[in-house]
């Protein structure tokens, strides 16, 4: 019975260590395919063109934000701009066209992919203003255009819904930025001026220097305007124009004045009050004179205002993005991808 029980005991070890190196040789097997097989193309489904970080994109959606254009281009240039090199390399104007279609459509859908995160919610009123819209959009199209197009009700919604969600993520980013602006960036004032150049071109075409005489005639003439406008009896420059002497009307901010005159002197400039003169202001090129006639301008210094600010709006969003950007993977569905370069409507 023991040489039996032993017996059996070195027949299942020996069953069980063939079934072992069955399974070893299995995987030794697997692994070796799985390193020398090639990686597989990734599989789509028909109407899909692209997915951005697993964010499909249809047939649809794309045609949505592409046809418009396409369109546009065709009726301007003709079908055949699409096969224009655009480089030394040879890249279509087509091909061209159609990543910058991409890029807009990637940068959309990534922006609002960030709502989740920065806590960003569409509001009742947001979803009432999408289905609106869809709505409107999809009773213009035709259903000839729409089957054309493979451009769905969920298609049209979507892009709503990405382009509402991205433009809330991208105020909620500025909700904070600095919206005050200092004098000496903003602030355009309306002006008048006399000039008197000292370089001027003679009866045959060539440049001369007025003598230092003639400068110093002007000098004193300019001083004696000055003084008149300066009294306080209702005389302002244009009283002095002449043939000679133009009166220019110019509305300038800082800068302006900046690239017309030296720094210090363009400051000089800036900082007059309504109806002040300046002193005689002297360049190597001419003399000048200016009159404050507005010290604001405030149609000029509003637009200049939110120039400002929207610099720095537009400097927090590109800063949030361009992280944003270094996560991105997109993967082209390329059955579909070259056909869209051919600018076929």
């Amino acid at each position: 019975m023991k040489a039996l029980k032993e017996n059996r005991m070195k027949k299942n070890k020996t069953g069980l260590l063939c079934v072992l190196l069955v399974v070893c040789a299995l995987m030794l097997a697997a692994c070796k395919k799985e390193e020398t097989s090639e990686p597989q193309a990734k599989e789509f489904g028909k109407d899909i063109v692209f997915e951005v970080n697993g964010m499909e994109v249809t047939i649809g959606e794309w045609n949505l934000y592409a046809r418009p254009t396409i369109s546009g281009i065709n009726n301007l240039y003709g079908k055949e701009i699409w096969d224009f090199k655009m480089d030394a390399e040879g890249k279509l104007f087509g091909e061209s066209l159609r990543d910058d279609i991409q890029k807009k459509i990637v940068s959309v859908k990534l922006v609002a992919s960030k709502a989740d995160e920065l806590g960003v919610v569409l509001t009742e009123d947001d979803k009432s203003e999408i289905a609106l819209k869809a709505d409107e959009y999809l009773e213009k199209l035709s259903e000839d255009l729409k089957e054309k197009y493979s451009i769905t009700e969920e298609d049209v919604e979507k892009v709503y819904t990405d382009n509402m969600m991205a433009r809330k993520v991208y105020e909620h980013l500025i909700l904070n930025v600095d919206t005050t602006a200092d004098d000496e960036e903003v602030r355009h004032m309306d002006l008048r001026y006399i000039m008197y150049p000292k370089v001027y071109e003679n009866r045959s075409g060539e440049t001369e220097f007025h003598t230092d005489e003639e400068i110093e005639s002007k000098r004193a003439e300019f001083n004696n305007v000055r003084e008149k406008v300066s009294s306080g009896k209702d005389i302002e420059l244009k009283d002095f124009e002449t043939e000679e002497l133009t009166v220019t009307d110019i509305v300038a901010d800082l800068a302006r004045l900046k690239e017309m005159l030296p720094e210090e002197q363009a400051g000089v400039v800036f900082w007059l009050r309504n109806k002040e003169v300046s002193p005689i202001i002297e360049t190597e090129e001419a003399l000048f004179l200016f009159e404050c006639e507005n010290v604001r301008d405030e149609e000029n210094t509003n637009a200049a205002r939110i120039k400002v600010i929207e610099r720095r709006e537009q400097q927090v969003f590109e800063e949030a993005y361009s992280e944003w950007k270094k996560e991105v993977k997109i993967e082209n569905n390329e059955s579909l991808w070259k056909t869209l370069a051919s600018g076929q409507e």
